[in-house]
């Protein structure tokens, strides 16, 4: 990365570590109906936050809190590192399959992408999660091989590999993840009245596209995070968040899951939020 690519990466962070510590607003409706309903009824249909770690502190997924869902992921972690240092395919395949279940993303039918892979890397797949994670991890090491073939990533595999990290470092980059960065990136670029052409590439992040997750502005407008090349597009993805919230975990002392799961909170809904794309 050039060195001032570097500059602004390095500010965005600190503008972040502000975030986490700060207090912006922020609050979204919450349905009543259909998965949401449990957790629209805790929070009286509207969930609300003052900054990214009073956000984290109100996490809900599956109807359980970040300390619940922690000790969960914690526990898949440790039985997939075991499986893979024991070089059992087959644990592998069986734990994968529960991560997904974990993460609403074991529909066979939405999924049969991913479910495919796993099942034709079945005697392998020790070693295509260990490639994945060295390649992201390694900066210098190049993406291409995020093909949709040898190696694949999307928002189901990112939790995978995720916890396939011995170092627990790799972000869960899905699309709320994504959507909430580029929120925040926004939200910097007005502070410095910055444009596109502005803003270094580490920084434009691969967002959701339904509309009230698309966090563009007149000013900033981000890729989606589907469409052509979408593996090796979401394996860079997750390198570039990685890089940006360990950073920012290391400036503010904190576990990079507690970020990870306030932006994936801030995110459910960031429509009502100006300025408004035009």
């Amino acid at each position: 990365m050039a060195h001032a690519d570097n500059k602004q990466f390095r500010e965005f962070c600190r503008f972040l570590g502000d975030e986490w510590r700060g207090r912006r607003h922020h609050s979204y409706s919450v349905p009543l109906r259909g998965k949401s309903s449990a957790w629209s009824k805790m929070v009286n249909g509207n969930w609300s936050a003052i900054g990214l770690g009073d956000a984290q502190s109100k996490y809900n997924w599956n109807g359980r809190s970040f300390f619940e869902n922690k000790a969960e992921l914690d526990k898949f972690s440790g039985e997939l590192q075991s499986s893979i240092r024991r070089n059992s395919n087959k644990d592998v395949c069986d734990i994968s399959r529960g991560v997904m279940r974990w993460g609403g993303v074991d529909n066979k039918h939405r999924q049969k992408r991913t479910f495919a892979w796993i099942e034709l890397n079945s005697d392998e797949i020790v070693k295509k999660l260990t490639e994945s994670v060295s390649s992201i991890k390694e900066e210098s090491t190049s993406l291409n091989a995020f093909d949709g073939g040898n190696l694949i990533m999307n928002s189901t595999m990112t939790k995978i590999v995720s916890l396939a990290d011995p170092e627990q470092r790799i972000v869960i980059y899905d699309g709320r993840v994504g959507s909430a960065l580029g929120f925040f990136v926004a939200r910097f670029a007005e502070e410095r009245d910055l444009e596109q052409h502005d803003i270094v590439d580490q920084l434009l992040f691969a967002v959701d596209p339904q509309s009230k997750r698309n966090p563009s502005t007149r000013r900033i407008r981000f890729p989606r995070l589907f469409g052509k090349d979408r593996d090796r597009c979401h394996a860079t993805m997750v390198r570039w968040a990685t890089r940006v919230i360990g950073q920012v975990a290391k400036d503010c002392d904190v576990d990079p899951r507690k970020i990870e799961a306030g932006l994936f909170m801030w995110d459910y809904d960031v429509s009502a939020e100006p300025p408004p794309l035009l």
